[in-house]
């Protein structure tokens, strides 16, 4: 099959969140059984293309009409593992240093604009971006070239199956489209206010932007309901999109719900290989160990690096001399249980049922230790800054992201907490688990995939009260008995790399796209 992806990240190259690894993932993953993979990402001025063979900048280009204006965009290509990546060029593009959301970086281009604040013109790159990608398979590719399908990731290329059918293109006469719901949280629509709106940017008739609305806004999940096949990162999440009651879509449940939209769930792989924690070169980490061997020394001496060392790669207390994580608190080395959380800092996480069960756990046990890693809201990042000063030498916070730093705090920890109000599917608990972490998960979306007792352990409902009360448990039975969560160490890191092989998933995609 002639299979094309299109999505605004893609690991190695541009990354933001968890869609990065799954677009990358699944499309090297159909490169191995034999397809053909285009991948369609922007040129953004952070874009990393040193990891690209054969690179061809700017080989070819068009001019498209968005927003009342021509806008040139070209095209240059790179193969990264097998699959071809196609990287779209715009100014738009190329003037941002991130992928969503405004950055340190981008201060000198944008004075005034608050970091982490989404790009201000997100419409317009992320229509540039699916017209460019109608512009190349129309202007610059065969009627033999055309693909068989292409799979969108997310709400910010949801609209392209429409905008492709609107354009009655000979060459997609036989393409089908899937779109992949990733997260249909609040923040995660990418709707335009109104059909006005809407139309400017897309040119799509008023009466297919009308169908497509909630409330007044044009929501592109409700545009692919309508011209492609939705699809979902788990059968959990699929189900919840699917509940009439779900208040955690800004009203978009309630509409499949009434319009019966059809919505496939297939869980996220993942690549255990690239975490592989009995090669160090792989993992980043400074021990290697064997969870599923219970072969765990080297665990405990990655603990110890950690608690001995972390703190050098600090200037002084605040900012990392070798990446941008900044530090608050610290841990004085003599915990005996350790509780990690690595994640985004937004509501959708649960960090406040985290802070307030953590208080209650450190109260309660004086062995207990946190490490809290992640970036995002302001307000939550000062929560977090004060509850570790609050609890200094039993809570540490970095603010920031870096890969092996962040592989490193969850390794170090014996449980891995994740308390998010949704989850869609989540990667930290395969993370986790990979490093002889247990993840202790409230029971939503994605995070139900965790067999309770066997690969880690559930809780519900998620109130401060009730995780406060199962770590506290788990901390007790941890110590008293360190054995008996032997069978679950090794049971988890075998389940997640045998039953969530991305080989496996890509051939349930494949079977979704011969439908």
């Amino acid at each position: 099959m002639k299979i094309w992806m299109a999505a605004r990240e893609y690991s190695g190259i541009a990354e933001a969140g968890g869609v990065k690894n799954v677009v990358r993932s699944l499309s090297e993953s159909l490169v191995k059984l034999g397809h053909e993979v285009l991948c369609f990402i922007p040129f953004y001025g952070c874009a990393e293309i040193e990891c690209l063979s054969h690179f061809s900048r700017a080989e070819s280009s068009a001019t498209i009409l968005c927003a009342e204006k021509k806008i040139r965009v070209d095209f240059s290509s790179g193969i990264l593992c097998g699959v071809k990546i196609i990287l779209v060029g715009a100014e738009c593009f190329s003037e941002k240093k991130d992928v969503y959301t405004y950055c340190a970086a981008d201060s000198q281009k944008f004075p005034g604009k608050k970091i982490g604040e989404g790009y201000a013109d997100n419409h317009l790159m992320n229509t540039v971006f699916q017209k460019a990608i109608l512009a190349f398979g129309e202007e610059l590719c065969g009627e033999s070239d055309s693909p068989d399908v292409i799979h969108c990731h997310d709400a910010c290329v949801a609209a392209l199956p429409s905008i492709i059918k609107n354009f009655r293109s000979k060459n997609f006469s036989a393409t089908k489209f899937v779109v992949s719901v990733h997260n249909a949280g609040p923040y995660y629509h990418h709707e335009f206010e109104s059909v006005s709106e809407a139309k400017l940017y897309t040119d799509l008739p008023e009466k297919i932007l009308e169908r497509a609305t909630n409330s007044s806004r044009v929501e592109p999940y409700l545009l692919a309901s309508e011209s492609a096949t939705l699809s979902t990162v788990s059968p959990w999440y699929a189900e919840e999109l699917l509940d009439a009651n779900n208040d955690a879509t800004d009203g978009l449940s309630q509409i499949f719900a009434e319009r019966k939209t059809r919505i496939v769930g297939i869980t996220n792989g993942f690549d255990s290989a690239r975490y592989n924690p009995e090669d160090t070169s792989l993992s980043t980490l400074p021990f290697a160990f064997s969870p599923e061997k219970l072969d765990l020394e080297g665990k405990w001496k990655t603990r110890e690096f950690f608690l001995k060392n972390i703190y050098s790669e600090f200037s002084k207390e605040n900012q990392c001399k070798k990446n941008s994580l900044e530090r608050s608190g610290f841990l004085d080395g003599e915990g005996k249980i350790y509780f990690s959380y690595h994640g985004r800092l937004v509501r959708q996480k649960g960090i406040l049922v985290l802070l307030e069960a953590a208080r209650e756990v450190l109260r309660k046990n004086k062995d207990a230790r946190f490490i809290i890693n992640g970036q995002g809201e302001e307000s939550l990042r000062e929560m977090c800054r004060s509850f570790a000063q609050e609890h200094r030498g039993r809570v540490v916070f970095f603010y920031g992201y870096e890969k092996s730093s962040s592989r490193l705090f969850t390794a170090s920890a014996d449980f891995a907490v994740l308390p998010s109000e949704f989850e869609p599917c989540g990667t930290e608990d395969f993370i986790a688990q990979t490093f002889a972490t247990i993840p202790v998960a409230h029971a939503t979306g994605g995070l139900k995939k965790i067999i309770d007792g066997k690969t880690g352990f559930l809780y519900e409902p998620n109130g401060a009260q009730n995780l406060a009360q199962t770590l506290l448990r788990l901390a007790q039975e941890r110590l008293a008995q360190p054995e008996k969560f032997h069978a679950i160490i090794q049971e988890a890191s075998c389940y997640v790399r045998t039953r969530y092989s991305w080989n496996s998933v890509a051939q349930e995609y494949l079977r979704l796209y011969a439908e």
